[in-house]
């Protein structure tokens, strides 16, 4: 294992240079007072924005000028708190920055009831008759499409009001897993006792000692069973949240509500849910193959996660890995390999694990920084692996920035993943090319094994979701106990056919944060698939690289499923999900040979 070193031990070569975003609190707070100024001379404008498009385009452009520089605070003060979670100043600052975003979202919620208060023909009169606002058309097309769910100010007001209760039942659910509850002790098959927690269970559960896994898994779930009331009222009342929303903004669903933002045909997401149920017996074929490598008799939901083919030993140093990846993405052009350098030579990411510091992975920053990388490098190939994925983030940031107007430089969280994912898929099929044996036989293993955590795990969350705010929508009662009938309904369709399936599984609901931000999940399917499908229509045809640029150059210009139909990847059919399939099969033979 690599030495936990203090952020102070740390070259400076690894680490990111957020510090020239600002050097102390003093900096952030003098931002403040410029964002004060901007809110103060908008809310001047209250009541006369619609009296000349001079002060629409007045009110729109000083709104992105705040919203600027409270993104480039709110980044980086969560950063900064990221590089070491000990350090209170630096947890201070957090809260400093999301105190800041709270309180200029709270100020200008009044912006858009107010626009929208005069009819649309008012707008388009007001577009036509001043030029500048040619370049907010879209922003108000948007607006006036969203118009039959705006209430008037005194409504959203409450709404917007409402929201820090709203997300009462996320922080409960927070405090409660990770501070509250204790797991129990547990064993392997040598008699050794290990602590058990929500961090280290994922490597237990991966463990080659098949009684550590399983105890592991009871030791989690059941843990989660015996609180599976309380989580039930939680998860339901979070559900009920959703439904109240929506009801009062007048959807049909809860799903049509939250498809709604970034104007989603509720059938993409039904979509989802048909193909990686169509995708099945692919499933069944890999883990009946998972079964028979193992050499189980009966393969349990605890052996899911089980390594069938040993991890490389050889270590990649973050050089090496630099080098890899360039290598592995130069089909993707000059362009874009000298921002990869840009990335790799000007500071951009912060390399390995120090005390205190965020163990995952993520890229993040503003308009106007550099968009930063935060890793845990640990010298393995699956690293590799995470520092292409951040990059396709990062880059396709970069590229919206610096293409893009502030107003339309951020991508959806629909688009979000699939730059990071035809990284990974460009990265996979070239290792597989270059690495023989087992090396190979791990690489093509932690593809399939990706397309099975991310397509049809996270396709079958989707599916639970989606019946579980069925039964709210209807006013259907929805507790611990039906929650769990759900879950496990939906494993003895998806793993039924090879897995035995283990009661413990029913509480495992509990374990899932995302669903506290309703139907967020799908959208892993589909960014997987858009990247896969991306990737492979680049290899088959490099001219369709030129449409992948140009995606990557969109930001929110248009809705998500424009944006990425004019790069070939069409969401109103099937096509790139069955891409996805497409590609499992093709490895699942590969693994064969």
């Amino acid at each position: 294992m690599l030495e936990v070193k203090e952020r102070s031990a740390i070259e400076d070569k690894y680490k990111w240079d957020i510090d020239t975003i600002y050097s102390s609190k003093e900096d952030i707070l003098r931002d403040k007072e410029k964002i004060d100024l901007l809110v103060n001379e908008i809310i001047s404008l209250k009541g006369k924005i619609l009296d000349s498009g001079e002060n629409l385009y007045k009110v729109l452009w000083l709104s992105d000028e705040a919203e600027r520089i409270t993104g480039k605070i709110l980044s980086f003060t969560f950063m900064k708190r990221d590089e070491d979670n000990s350090n209170s100043d630096n947890q201070n600052l957090a809260s400093l920055g999301e105190k800041i975003n709270v309180d200029v979202d709270s100020k200008l919620s009044f912006i858009v009831p107010e626009i929208l208060s005069q009819g649309d023909e008012k707008i388009y009169n007001l577009i036509g008759a001043y030029e500048k606002l040619s370049l907010y058309k879209r922003l108000l097309d948007e607006l006036i499409r969203k118009k039959k769910i705006v209430l008037s100010e005194s409504e959203e007001k409450i709404l917007s009001a409402s929201q820090e209760v709203s997300l009462s039942f996320e922080n409960i659910y927070k405090m409660l897993s990770y501070v509250d509850l204790k797991y129990p002790k547990i064993k392997d098959s040598k008699g050794d006792e290990f602590e058990l927690n929500d961090s280290n269970y994922s490597t237990f559960i991966r463990s080659d000692d098949r009684v550590l896994r399983e105890n592991a898994f009871k030791g989690m779930l059941g843990t989660y069973e015996g609180f599976k009331s309380t989580y039930g009222a939680i998860l339901s009342s979070s559900i009920k949240k959703d439904v109240f929303y929506s009801k009062t903004r007048g959807f049909k669903s809860s799903l049509e509500a939250s498809l709604f933002e970034d104007n989603i045909p509720v059938d993409v997401y039904k979509n989802v849910i048909s193909t990686v149920s169509k995708g099945i017996p692919l499933l069944d074929e890999y883990i009946g193959i998972k079964k028979k490598e193992l050499g189980l008799s009966e393969m349990h939901l605890y052996d899911l996660y089980a390594p069938t083919v040993k991890s490389s030993n050889t270590k990649v140093d973050f050089e090496k890995a630099k080098e890899m990846i360039k290598t592995s993405l130069n089909i993707l052009g000059n362009d874009y390999k000298s921002i990869l350098d840009e990335a790799f030579n000007n500071k951009w990411i912060d390399v390995y694990y120090n005390k205190g510091k965020y163990t995952g992975a993520y890229s993040w920053g503003s308009y106007d920084t550099k968009p930063y990388i935060l890793l845990n490098y640990k010298e393995k190939l699956d690293d590799v692996l995470t520092l292409a994925h951040e990059l396709g983030h990062s880059i396709h940031s970069y590229y919206s920035r610096k293409t893009q107007p502030y107003v339309y430089s951020s991508y959806t969280i629909f688009c979000a993943e699939v730059a990071s994912i035809t990284n990974e898929c460009l990265m996979y099929l070239y290792l597989m090319e270059t690495l023989k044996g087992e090396e190979r036989r791990y690489v093509i293993d932690e593809f399939l094994e990706s397309i099975r955590t991310t397509f049809f795990r996270q396709g079958m969350f989707a599916e639970f979701e989606m019946l579980s705010h069925g039964e709210a929508d209807k006013d259907e009662a929805l507790n611990g106990e039906e929650l769990s009938k759900i879950w496990i309904d939906l494993y003895k369709k998806y793993y039924g056919n090879v897995c035995v399936i283990d009661k413990d599984i029913s509480s495992e609901w509990a374990r899932i944060p995302h669903f506290f931000d309703s139907f967020y999940v799908y959208k892993y399917a589909t960014g997987l698939s858009a990247g896969i499908s991306m990737a492979k229509s680049i290899l088959e045809n490099e001219e369709n690289l030129n449409k992948y640029i140009e995606f990557l150059k969109s930001g929110g210009s248009d809705y998500s499923i424009e944006l990425l139909k004019k790069a070939g990847v069409d969401f109103t059919t099937t096509k790139p999900l069955d891409d996805t399939l497409e590609m499992f099969k093709y490895l699942l033979d590969e693994y064969k040979k």
